[in-house]
């Protein structure tokens, strides 16, 4: 059973604590949190000992950073990943994911998300709550794919992307690097990188 710490015990890491949880071969060990009220608690039965410097005296196999910031996300992936921590990912046993989908380190694939063949899942992305990632997509890496969103096929998101709940993404679109699409917007020509686009059809923002 591999012993997986999960960094962040917000709600974003709590989803992830039961996604764990239902995995076979894993288990949550710990959370770490740089919150100094949660620092002796348990939240889930899953105790918080500390911030990330408590992570040298917890016996494990793996971390996952479930921090819903792309940018801050990135930053602790690079360091964990610079002192050679194993960067675990999560899969939903719900998830349905094609045989041929390949996924990177640290990635978290939520409860009913899809994820269709040919697809590629790049290092520490969020496949979140009932999204689906249609065929040939490229995510990643540490973008993050908000709860019931819908990516068409051949659809390209690029590092530190999010796509906002609700989110439609046409097929053969892409959405730059760094780039939001708003919640409930529907993307249907490519949206720039650093840019921020809602409504539907979707327009870049002022």
């Amino acid at each position: 059973m591999k012993k997986i710490i999960i960094m962040g015990a917000g709600g974003h890491g709590q989803v992830v604590a039961d996604a764990l949880k239902q995995m076979k071969g894993a288990e949550p060990v710990a959370f770490v949190d740089e919150n100094n009220e949660l620092h002796g608690k348990k939240i889930m039965g899953i105790p918080v000992p500390g911030g990330s410097t408590a992570i040298k005296g917890i016996p494990h196999d793996g971390i996952v950073v479930a921090l819903g910031d792309n940018a801050l996300r990135k930053r602790i992936f690079n360091e964990l990943h610079e002192a050679g921590e194993n960067l675990f990912s999560v899969i939903h046993p719900s998830a349905i994911i094609a045989a041929d989908v390949k996924i990177g380190d640290g990635c978290m694939i939520l409860a009913g998300a899809v994820i269709n063949t040919q697809a590629e899942i790049k290092d520490n992305t969020i496949i979140n709550t009932n999204s689906t990632i249609e065929h040939h997509n490229r995510i990643g890496p540490h973008a993050h794919i908000a709860p019931g969103s819908t990516l068409g096929g051949e659809v390209v998101v690029g590092e530190e992307a999010m796509v906002g709940i609700g989110a439609t993404v046409l097929p053969r679109t892409s959405i730059g690097e760094k780039s939001i699409l708003g919640g409930g917007s529907t993307a249907i020509k490519n949206i720039p990188g650093g840019a921020t686009a809602a409504g539907v059809p979707a327009y870049i923002l002022p």
